[in-house]
């Protein structure tokens, strides 16, 4: 009878073990994507975003998301996203920063975005 239980918890503890090994042996680094942690080189502290809007058809929507960063983020791509009060994404606009300011002004015109809808603006910079 011992033997019913004892088969089981060697199979489970060496499929632990497996399971142990393949996740220690993980390797993460600036440009791989994984489960651990890596030391990345950052061109800039803060990035500076805000937006701009318009009167259309009687409703004030954003027209541009400004986005202002360090020079040493020239030429890299951003993304910028508009966000409602629950975090949902209202619109997002890619590009690449300028080359030599590391300056962009994704334009969000198209989108149709409704200023009064917009609770939060957010900024990614990679490259």
């Amino acid at each position: 009878m011992k033997t019913r239980y004892l088969a089981p918890a060697v199979v489970g503890v060496v499929v632990f073990g497996a399971v142990t090994a393949f996740a220690a042996s993980l390797t993460v680094t600036n440009n791989s994507l994984g489960a651990g942690n890596a030391t990345v080189d950052t061109c800039n502290s803060s990035a500076t975003v805000s937006y701009n809007t318009a009167l259309s058809g009687g409703v004030y929507k954003v027209t541009t998301a400004p986005v202002t960063t360090a020079a040493s983020c020239a030429g890299k791509s951003y993304k910028v996203t508009l966000t409602d009060s629950t975090g949902a994404s209202l619109g997002e606009v890619t590009g690449t920063l300028d080359a030599t300011t590391g300056a962009a002004l994704p334009d969000f015109t198209s989108a149709g975005v409704a200023a009064t809808a917009v609770r939060g603006v957010s900024v990614v910079v990679t490259g």
